[in-house]
Formats: structure tokens, sequence, C-alpha cells
């Protein structure tokens, strides 16, 4: 006999419920390499972040598998899970992808984005500022989501979903490198002065501009990372 369906949709609903822990699990676990509290090299026990997280192994394993497809966590045979280390020429490939995609967006995007589209792209810009004073972030980790929102928001006018979803992926890794600076740091009106520079060039639909503005931010932030970490090279 087959199943009922009664057991059918008890099945489907424990799916549905594992797949629902684990993408719980996996968001607190990025969040927690993003902001540093689990550090480079840290080794992950499955075991242990199950009974942390109040949950059985399999969401714990599931999460730890898509982050180790994004990068940011490598399983080492008969060795363990650790947190990923990244070099700096792991940073300078990703900020290759990010440049392309973001100068291929913002080209399409004079032609392609509504009036609306544009001015929600600057009053993001403006919105940024209630982050940082002067040339100091207020709430560094806070801005980098922020900043995160409106570079997704300026390749989403690319209307390319599959440049917008390896950008995310991109960009996630991205963040676990400027995270780990000092929250302190500066370079706030710099970075604010970048972004309303590509806003503004939008505004106008003038695509030289809006080029040579994104790919100077872009190429700005990459060496700003570099300088302030330090990465190993091999």
């Amino acid at each position: 006999m087959g199943e009922s369906p009664v057991e059918v949709a008890s099945r489907s609903l424990y799916r549905l419920d594992t797949t629902s822990l684990s993408s719980k699990v996996y968001e607190r676990l990025l969040a927690a390499i993003v902001r540093r509290e689990l550090a480079a090299g840290q080794a992950l026990d499955v075991d242990r972040l199950a009974e942390a997280f109040g949950v059985s192994r399999t969401p714990v394993q599931t999460a730890v598998s898509r982050l180790a497809e994004l990068g940011l966590v490598e399983i080492r045979p008969r060795r363990g899970t650790f947190v990923a280390k990244l070099t700096a020429q792991d940073v300078h490939e990703l900020f290759e992808i990010r440049c392309l995609i973001e100068v291929d967006a913002v080209r399409k995007a004079v032609r392609l984005a509504t009036e609306e589209e544009l001015k929600a792209i600057l009053n993001r810009v403006h919105e940024l500022q209630q982050f940082f004073s002067g040339d100091r972030y207020i709430d560094y980790y806070a801005f980098l989501e922020r900043d995160r929102q409106l570079h997704s928001a300026i390749v989403a006018l690319g209307r390319n979903r599959r440049l917008t979803l390896m950008y995310d992926q991109a960009r996630t890794l991205i963040e676990v490198t400027r995270a780990s600076a000092d929250k302190q740091i500066g370079g706030a009106a710099l970075t604010h002065e970048r972004h309303t520079a590509i806003a503004e060039s939008l505004m106008a639909r003038d695509s030289d501009r809006a080029e040579a503005a994104v790919e100077k931010h872009v190429r700005e932030s990459e060496q700003a990372i570099l300088d302030r970490l330090h990465f190993s090279t091999e």
C-alpha cells in the first residue's frame, strides 16, 4: 500500500520544518562569521552547534554545507570543518567580480531604470548618512548592511537575475573581509562622496560618468581593505 495523504503531508511538513531550521541556522552562522564572532580558522563542531541551537545535526550540517559552497567554510576530510581564511588574491578576485557586474548594471540602468528607481537609489545614499558622522562610522555593521542593500539595488537595475545572484554571493564574502576592520575606522566621508557620484550620474543618465564612478569606488574599496588588513599571499 502507498502512503496515506496524512502520512505524505506529515513527511512534507517535516521536510519544510527542517529546511526552515537549516535556513535559520545558516543565517545565524553567517552573521557570526561576518561579525567575526567565529574567527577565520576556527573549528566548527556540528554536534556542539546543534546542541547550542537546540536542533538536530541535520539542519546544522545543511547550513554548514551552504556556507562551504559560498566559500566561508572549509570541510577537510578526516580533519574537521573550519571557518575559511580569505587571502589577498581572494579579495582581488571578489572585487573583480563586483566591478564587472556593477559596471554592467549601471550601463544598463541609464537606459532601463525608471525615474522612481533612480530616485530610490539616491534616497538610499542619503539614508546612509545616519550611520556616520564626519569621517567616522557610528554603527559600522549597520552601515555595511545598508551599503550592501544600496549596491544590490543598483545591480538589480541591470535586469539580470543571475548576475544579481552572483553579485550577492560575492558581496557576502566581501563583507566578511570588511567586517574584520575596526568599526571605528575612518573613510565614511569619501565613501559617501563616491556613492553620491554614482547616484547623481545615474539620475543624469550619463553612462560614462556612472561607469567611471562605480569603477573608482570599487577599486578604492578593494585597496582600503588590503591596506587595513593583513592577508596571507599564499
